[in-house]
């Protein structure tokens, strides 16, 4: 594995040094981020607890990896993970339940006004 560098800066206010740095891994897979470290510390005469990886991007096809990694002075600080939240199961009903609909408003019923009904007038020819 032959390791060259692209880029070396030193950033003074956060005590590391952030490299670029492409990684030749003739017919080998794609090296893991242990041996990486571990290459990178040896040599840049630091110990690999000092070292952070932050992406290993390889070529399609090539054998050749892009590498961003940091080198601290001091232990690098850890990473806050994220605690995950379980949510309370649910019961499964064993039945299946009709959805609920939006409650709708009672309608007001109109009462149809009727015609007024006429005494019935007597027609001629009808008894009494």
């Amino acid at each position: 594995m032959k390791i060259d560098v692209l880029e070396k800066r030193e950033n003074p206010i956060l005590k590391r040094t952030d490299l670029l740095l492409k990684v030749d891994h003739d017919k080998q897979p794609t090296p893991k981020k242990e041996e990486l470290t571990k290459a990178i510390a040896d040599m840049f005469n630091s110990v690999p607890e000092k070292v952070e990886i932050i992406y290993i991007f390889s070529d399609v096809g090539a054998t050749k990896a892009k590498v961003k990694a940091k080198i601290w002075e001091e232990k690098p600080p850890e990473k806050k993970k994220k605690e995950k939240v379980e949510k309370p199961k649910e019961e499964k009903p064993t039945e299946k339940k009709e959805e609920a609909k939006p409650a709708e408003k009672p309608v007001e019923k109109k009462e149809e006004k009727k015609p007024e009904e006429k005494p019935a007038e007597k027609k001629e020819g009808e008894k009494k």
